[in-house]
């Protein structure tokens, strides 16, 4: 069974918990972190995870580092805690003990609601768009205010960014998941992570945010990708060439 270890001095009553595991394109991994390294939030909680299922060897020597989701929280600020880690389950069994652990720690802190972030493949993030969906009219308002507009479809918000939301609510708590869109899920989506941040700091009340970072980010990845596809160009006429000096 999963339990949170307390390692600092949790912060009293937060009312927001701000959650995301790594998804489609990263958005949620890359915000968190991003959130966590800006505001120099500090870790005061942490479940141990299940992975990685070995250890590895280095020239004879066992090296092991389990993997952990940690819970972290501003020094002054209070009204809100950040939840991530550094993969995902799979397994729903796995997922579902996860999630009722990050729910029940977070009843116990005195949370009372849960935004958890994510990736939506509908588009560019550089229209800027974020997607909700929430459990309640106040969140929805909150989140239409805030700039994102509703998940006007039917679907599925897989994984634990979508789950934790129905277990929160499932024990009273009320959730909304903002979710970033991207246009490709296999590449890092900094800008996506951006946009959601942009409307979680408009919820829970942060001023500021520099999100310069995630921006430069995005430009070297859109650098990296256009070398990419210029080298293949390139190659592909290489190959049609009849062979001789060039």
């Amino acid at each position: 069974m999963l339990n949170p270890v307390i390692v600092d001095e949790p912060p009293v009553k937060p009312y927001y918990l701000v959650t995301g595991l790594p998804d489609m394109g990263n958005v949620a991994g890359i915000a968190m972190e991003h959130l966590v390294k800006t505001l120099g939030m500090k870790v005061f909680g942490v479940i141990h995870g299940y992975w990685p299922p070995y250890v590895m060897h280095r020239k004879g020597e066992v090296v092991y580092r389990r993997s952990a989701f940690r819970f972290y929280r501003m020094v002054e600020q209070r009204s809100f805690i950040v939840m991530t880690g550094e993969y995902q389950p799979h397994e729903p069994s796995s997922l579902y003990e996860l999630v009722e652990a990050v729910v029940s720690f977070a009843r116990r802190l005195g949370v009372e609601r849960v935004i958890s972030v994510g990736a939506a493949h509908r588009g560019s993030p550089s229209q800027g768009r974020v997607f909700y969906a929430s459990t309640g009219q106040e969140l929805s308002k909150l989140a239409e205010q805030a700039g994102a507009e509703p998940l006007s479809d039917e679907g599925y918000i897989t994984g634990f960014n979508g789950l934790v939301l129905g277990l929160a609510h499932e024990t009273g708590l009320e959730g909304v998941c903002l979710l970033g869109e991207i246009d490709n899920p296999e590449i890092p989506q900094p800008l996506a992570s951006r946009n959601v941040l942009r409307v979680v700091s408009k919820i829970v009340g942060i001023e500021n945010l520099d999100t310069s970072a995630l921006e430069e980010a995005a430009e070297k990845i859109r650098a990296q990708i256009l070398f990419t596809e210029e080298a293949s160009r390139i190659m592909r006429q290489f190959r049609r060439a009849p062979p001789g000096v060039v």
